[in-house]
């Protein structure tokens, strides 16, 4: 993940991420924040359910309980904004937690 990236997230955030908020890219195209922040917590379930199948076969999607944590200091709205990421990633439930 480039630098740039990470800053225009970032950037984002400080502006008060809502699911209006978009984030550019380097080339300048526009992106809404919420599709690009679902598409990462859905790589991430994926990659982890490769991973442990790696380890237990067996291992179903409803044997996990998936977490995301986010800081205290958000504000409420982009609290919210990541709550409703979590539930756009369909098919399995996320705890969303706020961590200090």
């Amino acid at each position: 993940m480039s630098s740039d990236f990470v800053f225009q997230i970032y950037f984002a955030y400080v502006q008060g991420l809502s699911r209006r908020a978009e984030v550019e890219a380097i080339n300048g195209k526009r992106m809404p924040a919420m599709t690009i922040f679902t598409m990462a917590i859905r790589y991430i379930k994926d990659h982890l359910m490769c991973a442990l199948k790696k380890q237990v076969p067996n291992i179903e999607q409803s044997d996990v309980m998936f977490v995301i944590t986010v800081p205290a200091i958000w504000n409420d709205g982009a609290k919210q904004f990541m709550r409703e990421a979590a539930v756009a990633v369909r098919r399995f439930i996320i705890v969303v937690t706020i961590k200090p």
